[in-house]
C-alpha cells in the first residue's frame, strides 16, 4: 500500500471522527434551545485544531515507518490526486453554492457557517475517498 493511500486512510479516519463528533454536538445544542443561543465558533475552532493534530501526527507516524516509501511520488500518484481534487472541487462548489443561497436569504448565521464547513468537509471526504478507491481499484 503506498504512502498516499495510507495518508488518503489515516485523513479520512481523522475527518469522519472529528467532524462525526462535532455535528453531533452542534445537533444536540440546536435540539436544546434557540438557534441564536448557540456559541458554536470555539467548539468549531477546536474541531479544526483536533483535526490538524491528528492528521500531523498520523503523516509522521506514516512517514516513520516506511521514509522511503514517504517521498515516493510518481505520475500515477500526480494523476490520482488531480481527479481526487476534482470531485472534491464539484463537492464544495455546491455547497459553497447551497451556503451563498442561505446568505442571500438572509437565513441565521448558525446555518450558514455549518453549511459551509459542512462542504468543506464533505468535499473532503469525497477527495480522500475517491484517492483510496483509486488506489485499490489499481488506475
Amino acid at each position: 500500500m503506498p504512502f498516499q493511500e495510507k495518508s488518503a486512510i489515516a485523513t479520512l479516519g481523522a475527518l469522519l471522527l472529528v467532524y462525526g463528533a462535532y455535528f453531533a454536538i452542534v445537533g444536540r445544542w440546536l435540539a436544546a434551545g434557540p438557534v441564536g443561543e448557540i456559541a458554536y465558533q470555539p467548539l468549531m475552532l477546536a474541531a479544526v485544531a483536533v483535526l490538524v493534530i491528528f492528521a500531523v501526527v498520523s503523516q509522521v507516524l506514516i512517514a516513520i515507518v516506511n521514509p522511503k516509501e514517504a517521498s515516493a511520488y510518481d505520475e500515477r500518484d500526480r494523476l490520482i490526486d488531480l481527479r481526487s481534487e476534482r470531485v472534491g472541487g464539484y463537492v464544495l462548489a455546491v455547497g459553497v453554492f447551497f451556503g451563498l443561497v442561505l446568505a442571500m436569504g438572509e437565513i441565521e448565521h448558525f446555518y450558514i457557517a455549518q453549511t459551509l464547513l459542512l462542504a468543506l468537509v464533505l468535499a473532503q471526504i469525497s477527495d480522500e475517498s475517491t484517492k483510496v478507491f483509486l488506489y485499490r481499484r489499481g488506475r
